[in-house]
C-alpha cells in the first residue's frame, strides 16, 4: 500500500520568516557585494534571492507549481495587468513628489547614486540587471513563496497590504519605502486575482524596463540639474501640479484594470446596476477633482514651467 506525504500547510509567519532570513543576508551579505562590485553584486543579490526561495519550497516541502503557479495568460488579463501598472505608475508619482517636499535632499542622493551604477555597464547588461532579473528572482521570492503562505487569508486586501509592506520594506530605503510598498499591493493584487506568477513578472517588468530606459534618456547633466532643481520647494510644487493633471487619468485606469483582470480571471462579482453606476461616477469623479486641482496649482505657479521636462526625467528615473 503507497502512502503520499502530506505538504505541511504554510502560514505568513513561514513568509516573514524567510523575509526576516533574506533581510539578515542582504545586510552582511547582499549589501557589501553591491557596494563593492556594483551592477555586478546587484545581479548576484538577486541570484541569491531566487537561490534562498528556491531553497524555502524545499525545506518546506512545497510544490513548486503551487508556490509558481504558471497558466496560460488571456489576453484580458495581459491588458488589465498593464492598465493596473499605468494605475499605479502614476499614483506613485504622485506620492513621490509629494515626499520630495519634506526629504529633497534624501531624493536627490538616491536618485544620483542610482543613475550612476546603472550606467557603470554596458546598456544592454544594465538592461537584464535592473529590469529583467527583478520581474524573476523578486517575484519568486514576494509574490511566489511568500504571497503563498498568505493564501489562508480569505480577506484580499489584507493579504495586498501585508505584502505590500513587505515589499517597501525590502527596499531598505526610507525614501522609497512608500512608493515600492503601494507599487507592491498592486503587484500583490495581480497576483491575488490571477493565481499566475507571469502577471505580476510582467507588471514589474514594464515598471523597471520604464526606469531604466529614463536613465538612458537623459543624460548626466540632465540629471544632475534636474536633483538641484527639487531642491526647491515651489517647483516641486509645480510638479505636483503637472502631475495630479496627468494623474486623474490614475482612478480610471486602475478601474479599468481591475474590471478586466477579474473578468478574464473569472472572479468578478455580481454588481447590481446601480452599484457599478455609483462607481463609474465616484472615479470619474475623482478624476476632474484631480485634474482641477493640478490646473490651480499650474496656473499659481507659471513661472517655473519651462524646467519641468529634466523633473520629468529625473521622476521617471527614481521610480
Amino acid at each position: 500500500m503507497e502512502f503520499k506525504e502530506e505538504r505541511r500547510p504554510l502560514n505568513p509567519l513561514h513568509g516573514i520568516v524567510l523575509f526576516l532570513i533574506i533581510m539578515i543576508l542582504f545586510i552582511f551579505v547582499f549589501a557589501p557585494l553591491q557596494y563593492y562590485l556594483g551592477m555586478t553584486g546587484l545581479l548576484l543579490t538577486e541570484l541569491g534571492l531566487l537561490a534562498v526561495t528556491m531553497l524555502a519550497v524545499l525545506v518546506t516541502k512545497q510544490s513548486f507549481r503551487e508556490v509558481f503557479p504558471i497558466h496560460r495568460p488571456r489576453f484580458g488579463q495581459i491588458m488589465g495587468t498593464i492598465l493596473l501598472w499605468a494605475g499605479c505608475f502614476l499614483f506613485t508619482m504622485l506620492v513621490t513628489l509629494i515626499l520630495m517636499l519634506f526629504f529633497p535632499k534624501g531624493f536627490a542622493e538616491v536618485s544620483s547614486s542610482m543613475n550612476a551604477v546603472f550606467s557603470s555597464i554596458p546598456a544592454f547588461f544594465s538592461f537584464l540587471i535592473v529590469a529583467v532579473s527583478p520581474a524573476v528572482c523578486e517575484e519568486a521570492m514576494h509574490r511566489g513563496f511568500i504571497m503563498h503562505t498568505f493564501r489562508g487569508i480569505s480577506r484580499d486586501w489584507i493579504a495586498v497590504l501585508c505584502i505590500g509592506l513587505i515589499f517597501g520594506l525590502f527596499h531598505l530605503d526610507p525614501y522609497r519605502f512608500l512608493p515600492t510598498a503601494l507599487l507592491g499591493m498592486g503587484l500583490a493584487y495581480v497576483m491575488r486575482k490571477t493565481n499566475n506568477i507571469l502577471f505580476p513578472a510582467l507588471f514589474h517588468f514594464i515598471n523597471n524596463s520604464l526606469s531604466f530606459l529614463s536613465s538612458l534618456s537623459a543624460s548626466s547633466q540632465e540629471t544632475q540639474a534636474a536633483a538641484e532643481m527639487m531642491t526647491e520647494p515651489s517647483f516641486i510644487v509645480l510638479s505636483v501640479g503637472s502631475y495630479l493633471i496627468v494623474g486623474c487619468l490614475a482612478p480610471v485606469l486602475l478601474f479599468a484594470g481591475s474590471y478586466l483582470l477579474r473578468k478574464a480571471s473569472g472572479c468578478l462579482p455580481k454588481y447590481s446596476d446601480t452599484r457599478l453606476v455609483l462607481t463609474i461616477v465616484g472615479v470619474l469623479s475623482l478624476s476632474v477633482f484631480m485634474a482641477s486641482a493640478g490646473f490651480t496649482i499650474m496656473v499659481l505657479n507659471m513661472d517655473s514651467l519651462t524646467e519641468m521636462k529634466e523633473f520629468q526625467q529625473y521622476l521617471c528615473l527614481y521610480l
